[in-house]
């Protein structure tokens, strides 16, 4: 059995790497970027890469890729099944509808004008959302008609950066203790606005399409299942203050033994139906009690989020105290 690993600066590489050292088993660090890469052809039996939507790289050849490795029988992290809804709200919208998985409603227009004349005959709020965006971003709560109109006229005209000014630093410069700290935060925040990150000059500004989705009154928190194989763990996140959204939040709540299983329960069905062998999804409960699937993706943060939970659950309803090794878990179903 044989490991490649794509090298990343971030993510789950470096866990992979050193449960790979500490089992003693056969890997390789490579580089997918290289054309020596495809041509060689290498012996190898799975392949691990965190893909990042921040990586105008793995954009573009993510997807292809690991496509090409499962057709020559090589077992990938993340698989085709796991990547063709990543950090594509559109994608997981219609997934969410045709298996009748209860979702808020989610009207999606590629035209500008039918945008505009949905918006006569509908009640506010609603949610507006962009295909891409972690932490909230290029989420908007449309209160009333003169903000959806702005939020039309500018998805069909300039669009949306990937990168969120707005997201990446209010919160932090809001929340920064103390007079010098904020100040650094302030200044970050002027430097990014005339120096946006290199990934977010070179990707492609959302346009041409807008999604409005149902607001559902719910309890100010979101929970966050990821399943890996047999195993689910969970989170929840409240939301900012005055603010409706809760990922990115930083304000972070573990459940354990006393989530509600309906979670869950959910999240494992959803993880079958995707044919996957692990996913995180977002839920959101209603004020009455009901259950909603909001987003999913393959990736998600370990460290100071997932890894600080006391277990995971099982399918049968138990819950289980362990330390949470998500990585290591990914690569053994794997095998």
């Amino acid at each position: 059995m044989k490991i490649a690993i794509q090298k990343t600066k971030t993510g789950f590489t470096n866990r992979w790497i050193s449960y790979c050292q500490e089992k003693k088993y056969d890997f390789i660090i490579i580089d997918i970027y290289n054309n020596s890469f495809i041509e060689s052809d290498l012996k190898i039996d799975i392949f691990l890469w965190h893909v990042s939507h921040e990586n105008h790289k793995d954009n573009l050849i993510a997807y292809p890729l690991v496509k090409t490795l499962e057709l020559k029988g090589i077992k990938t992290f993340p698989s085709s099944n796991q990547l063709w809804h990543f950090d594509d709200k559109l994608s997981q919208a219609l997934f969410f509808k045709s298996q009748k998985i209860l979702h808020p409603k989610t009207n999606y227009f590629f035209e500008k004008k039918e945008a505009l004349k949905f918006l006569n005959n509908t009640s506010y709020p609603f949610v507006a959302k962009l295909r891409k965006g972690s932490a909230s971003s290029n989420v908007f709560l449309i209160e009333n008609k003169f903000q959806a109109i702005k939020i039309v006229r500018k998805s069909f005209s300039k669009g949306y950066p990937l990168y969120n000014l707005k997201n990446r630093y209010l919160d932090k410069i809001r929340n920064t203790a103390g007079f010098v700290n904020k100040s650094i935060e302030v200044v970050k925040f002027f430097y990014r606005y005339f120096n946006p990150p290199y990934y977010s000059k070179m990707m492609q500004r959302e346009k041409g399409y807008i999604l409005f989705q149902e607001f559902i009154m719910n309890r100010n928190y979101d929970t966050r299942v990821v399943v890996v194989g047999k195993k689910a763990i969970a989170l929840q996140r409240y939301t900012r203050d005055s603010d409706f959204r809760a990922s990115g939040s930083g304000k972070i709540h573990y459940p354990n033994e006393k989530l509600d299983f309906n979670y869950i329960k959910m999240a494992f069905d959803i993880s079958d139906r995707l044919k996957v062998n692990s996913i995180g999804i977002d839920f959101i409960k209603s004020i009455d009690n009901k259950i909603y699937a909001i987003e999913m993706s393959f990736g998600f943060p370990s460290e100071n989020f997932l890894d600080n939970s006391s277990g995971y659950w099982t399918r049968n309803e138990r819950f289980v105290k362990s330390k949470i090794c998500a990585q290591e878990w990914i690569l053994e179903n794997l095998i």
